[in-house]
């Protein structure tokens, strides 16, 4: 009851609390639930229908009074913490009400009481504001005294963002707040002195971290990682570099490759810079440190003079960073001790000469300092413009580009000095034109020739050139800059060895007295090239030149130091060296020393040759080695070395053929040297050279190999009895004269010399020619140092050349191996139809002419053993033996009549010819023991003869023992001529019952 009882109270309540918290919500909901029973009812047309409406109200209103008795019932703890909270709430808000009014009430009450006293109050702050200022000034005087000290102090520890802003704040003060203070006036003074010092001493800093840090950085660098080894060079030391350990050495190549490598950022818009005072090393981080000095700058208002100094020292210091490189060292590398000269100028320059190693270090050296001062410099144009634009400064900045085309200058000025640009233009000759012709007269190299008039004169001149004026502007800075700013002095990383260059250091020396670390030299372009093109290539990235063709390479836009290295090696390098190579190889092939030989055994063995070789033949090869070197010295002008090659390869033809002409073609046309004539028949030729002998020999078997490889001794003897009937058959019946062989052996001698020279000089050009890569195969990817590919046309006509060589070498050897037969038919020949073989004397000696032809046989062998390899020696005596002994026993058609004194003589005849074929060939020569039987048969009659046939059956050929039959009969006058036929007769019918029998 008691809940049911107040149930009505917390519902009234709940219902007043409602109407406080919402009432404009409750409101809306009651004029909206009005209205629609406004409507409901007006639209209604009866009474009934109203009271229906009215009904369903009071349900509605009933069902709501019933869910809130509910929902009081259920939530009836919380509705009585709501009503006291609500009390509380209420109460402090009145309490609150009343200290509001009473706070107004005094604030009246103290308004009312400051009006009365405001002119004793405002008299006592004006005192206070001037014992304020007045304590400001004299805090402001104290500072200003102690600011010299203070900025001296920050700039001899390198903290010169400290010292600028202390400064220029110090300055500033000075002119506004302290500017009456007359007592200041000598300390304005000392610090004007101090910010002109200060501006000085700045630049000098930035300066120094443009340019003179990085020689020390990296030649520090360069020692530590090549060690005291002073063979090795910077790309030794740079390929160390990664293995250092830690300490000072790996700080600084850190710091270096982060200079090359990392993108350098400006400042933010808002961002300062930081010096931080408590650090060991101010000038650990160079990006930093330099954005604190052009900082610097700016705090001072000097940052214009700043950018001109820049400008106007850039070419100057370009130029003394390599003197200093030079200098450097020079010092590292003492002075090599004197050694032969070298062969050549070239040689000389080799990539593993002394003095091409140091020349590709110092400008290694050189372009790692240029790569880190341009990367200074871009570091410095950001700090720049960000200090300009945060401070408002109107600036007229130098580009990169500006910083390009200087370093290109200076490297310039380094390039003339070792190319001996200067002393072209009494040096140079025309080139002649064997290098641009393909047809010459080799006439020229044997004629006299008259002493040409000396003329000096400029091949090209560089007056107009950029160079030129590059060169000449360096040159003025330099004598205007004599007196200049001192250079610092710097130490490498060991201590021991220093170097101070400077502008006072050189105020006694000449201008063009300088150190060098190698002579200067045209052909010193060999030796850089290649470095020079990647460097090149750099420029031209950054310069971001126009690509163009590469096919093309004139339509592509070029740097100006790719322009000076182009115009000096087309119209200087390559001009003298024309010259070079038309001098030597008309050297080598004047008519006195063209068959000079050389046996010096270092040289030949350098050419892995153990034979004597012509020094043209040598002279010629190097002169091709060196072009062949230069292939991947200067790659881009390849196919012009190639070019050349050619062109002194078929001079050099020519010049060969006609030393050969020379020896086989004798002055009167009516003469003819019958082995050449042989030698360039084509049956003969063909047939000789289709011989197995031919062939083993030109498939290079050893001389303790057989010749002949699985022939058996009855094949190698009719191939000897075969090339003798085609030897005898061509030259017939009649004598040899004199003046149609060779009878000199110097000759024959030179003819071998001309073989293996030739031989070996065209086995090279075919090697050399199969090593060149050529565009039609090439992948278009080019190694620097290495051969680029070079025209397929280039390469077909080198191996063209090269077997013209071989040919003529092949020929050369053909000649010298019909010679030697030659000589066996002018010798031998005459002994037949000389008689004295039915004399009564028994003569213990030979014939003349066979001691002769013995006498000759050990000349040309030791003319040729000397001379030739051995396996070709023996490819020119094998088969003297065949070829002799057919051609004695077919001389005996000649012999008219013959007794046993003349069978021994002919028998001593060929025991001695054996006798010394075998102590040339070092075998046994069974034809003349045959040839010996046959003339030995002649002791018998003709019945013994043909009863010896019958009994061991055929020895000989029917037609020499039918020349045999007919020496007996003509040497027995007894004999009739019906005995010979009836002898011949039965011959034939004995060889032919044999022959049936076989």
């Amino acid at each position: 009851m008691t809940n049911v009882s107040a149930r009505p109270t917390q519902t009234w309540a709940l219902r007043g609390v409602l109407s406080w918290v919402k009432p404009q919500q409750q409101n809306v909901y009651q004029s909206g639930l009005l209205m629609s029973v406004i409507r409901t009812l007006s639209a209604s047309e009866s009474n009934e229908q109203r009271d229906r409406e009215k009904a369903r109200l009071e349900r509605e209103y009933h069902k709501s009074d019933q869910r809130l008795d509910h929902l009081i019932t259920n939530h009836d703890q919380s509705l009585k913490d709501v009503m006291q909270i609500f009390g509380e709430v209420s109460g402090r808000l009145a309490d609150a009400r009343k200290r509001i009014r009473t706070i107004k009430e005094n604030l009246a009450a103290c308004k009312r009481l400051l009006h009365c006293k405001r002119d004793e109050l405002k008299e006592r702050w004006l005192e206070g504001v001037e014992h304020k200022h007045v304590m400001l000034l004299l805090e402001q005087i104290d500072e200003v005294r102690d600011v010299g000290e203070r900025v001296g102090s920050y700039v001899n520890k390198k903290h010169y963002l400290h010292a600028t802003q202390l400064l220029v704040t110090s300055l500033n003060r000075l002119g506004t707040d302290l500017k009456m203070v007359e007592a200041l006036k000598d300390v304005n003074l000392d610090l004007h002195a101090r910010k002109e010092k200060l501006h000085e001493v700045l630049i000098d800093e930035l300066h120094k971290h443009l340019y003179q840090r990085w020689t020390k950085e990296v030649l520090a660098l360069r020692r530590q990682g090549s060690g005291r080894d002073s063979t090795n060079t910077l790309t030794r030391a740079g390929s160390d570099r990664a293995s250092l350990g830690t300490g000072k050495a790996d700080k600084a190549r850190k710091n270096l490759l982060e200079m090359i490598t990392t993108p350098v950022k400006g400042l933010a818009e808002g961002e300062s810079l930081e010096e931080d005072v408590g650090g060991v090393d101010p000038e650990a981080n160079t990006q930093h440190f330099m954005a604190i000095l052009v900082e610097c700058l700016a705090l001072l208002g000097k940052l214009p003079d700043a950018v001109e100094t820049i400008k106007r020292r850039m070419q100057k210091e370009l130029g003394v960073i390599i003197q200093r490189t030079t200098q450097q060292i020079v010092e590292y590398h003492p002075p090599a001790p004197p050694d032969d000269p070298p062969p050549s100028v070239l040689a000389y320059l080799k990539a593993d000469s002394r003095e091409a190693k140091l020349l590709q270090e110092l400008l290694q050296v050189v372009f790692e300092q240029f790569r880190l001062i341009v990367a200074a410099h871009q570091s410095v144009l950001v700090s720049m413009r960000a200090s300009s634009d945060k401070h408002g400064i109107e600036l007229h900045l130098y580009s990169m580009p500006d910083v390009w085309s200087k370093v290109q200058a200076a490297l310039q000025v380094m390039l003339s000095e070792y190319l001996d640009l200067s002393q072209l233009g009494t040096t140079q000759q025309q080139a002649p034109a064997a290098f641009t012709e393909t047809a010459t007269d080799l006439s020229s190299f044997f004629t006299k020739k008259r002493t040409p008039r000396i003329k000096n004169y400029s091949l090209f001149k560089f007056e107009a050139s950029y160079h030129a004026m590059t060169m000449n502007s360096y040159l003025m800075e330099q004598a205007a800059g004599q007196a200049g700013v001192d250079l610092f002095d710097f130490s490498i990383a060991d201590g021991n060895n220093s170097s101070t260059t400077g502008g006072g250091n050189n105020k006694g020396k000449n201008m063009n007295d300088k150190t060098l670390v190698c002579p200067a030299s045209p052909h010193n372009i060999t030796a850089i090239f290649n470095p020079l093109q990647t460097f090149i290539r750099e420029i031209e990235d950054a310069l971001a030149c126009s690509p163009g063709d590469e096919s093309h390479q004139y339509t592509k836009t070029h740097c100006t130091l790719h322009v000076f290295i182009t115009d000096y090696i087309k119209d200087a390098f390559l001009a003298q060296l024309h010259v070079e190579t038309a001098g030597r190889l008309e050297q080598a092939t004047k008519a006195l020393d063209q068959w000079r030989t050389c046996r010096d055994p270092t040289l030949l063995k350098t050419m892995k040759v153990n034979r004597p070789l012509l020094q043209s033949s040598i002279s010629v090869w190097q002169s091709i080695e060196e072009l062949r070197w230069l292939l991947g010295a200067l790659p881009l002008y390849a196919d012009h070395f190639v070019s050349m090659m050619c062109n002194t390869l078929m001079n050099y033809r020519e010049t060969c053929q006609a030393a050969y002409r020379g020896i086989t073609q004798p002055d009167s046309e009516d003469k003819r040297i019958i082995s050449a004539t042989w030698a360039k028949d084509e049956d003969i030729s063909r047939f000789l050279r289709d011989l197995p002998n031919w062939r083993v020999l030109q498939a290079g078997v050893s001389s303790e190999c057989t010749i002949g490889g699985d022939e058996n001794p009855e094949e190698v003897g009719e191939r000897n009895r075969k090339e003798a009937e085609i030897l005898t058959g061509n030259l017939g019946d009649q004598l040899i004269p004199q003046h149609e062989i060779l009878a000199d052996p110097a000759q024959l001698r030179t003819l071998g010399h001309l073989q293996e020279s030739l031989e070996w000089f065209g086995s090279c050009i075919v090697k050399f020619a199969t090593s060149l890569p050529v565009k039609s195969t090439s992948s278009g990817i080019m190694v620097s140092g290495e051969v680029p590919p070079v025209s397929d046309a280039s390469v077909q006509t080198l191996t063209s050349l090269a077997k013209d060589f071989e040919e003529l070498a092949h020929t050369c050897l053909l000649v010298l191996h019909l010679e030697v037969r030659l000589h066996c038919f002018f010798y031998l020949l005459p002994v037949a139809r000389g008689g004295g073989f039915a004399s009564g004397l028994d003569s213990q000696e030979p014939d003349n002419d066979v001691l002769k032809l013995i006498k000759d046989l050990a000349t040309i062998d030791e003319a040729l053993t000397n001379t030739l390899h051995p396996r070709k020696c023996k490819y020119i005596f094998e088969g003297l033996g065949p070829l002799i002994a057919n051609i004695l026993m077919t001389s005996v058609v000649h012999i008219r009549r013959i007794n046993e004194n003349g069978i021994k003589k002919m028998c001593r005849n060929i025991f001695s010819i054996q006798q010394q074929l075998t102590n040339i060939t070092m075998t046994r020569e069974l034809a003349l023991d045959q040839a010996r039987q046959y003339y030995e048969m002649l002791y018998h009659n003709p019945d013994e003869i043909l009863n010896g046939i019958m009994n061991r059956g055929k020895q000989f050929a029917e037609l020499e023992y039918i020349n045999a039959l007919q020496l007996l009969h003509r040497s027995s006058p007894g004999l009739s001529q019906e005995s010979l036929h009836t002898s011949l007769q039965r011959l034939s019918e004995i060889l032919g019952d044999i022959g049936v029998t076989v």
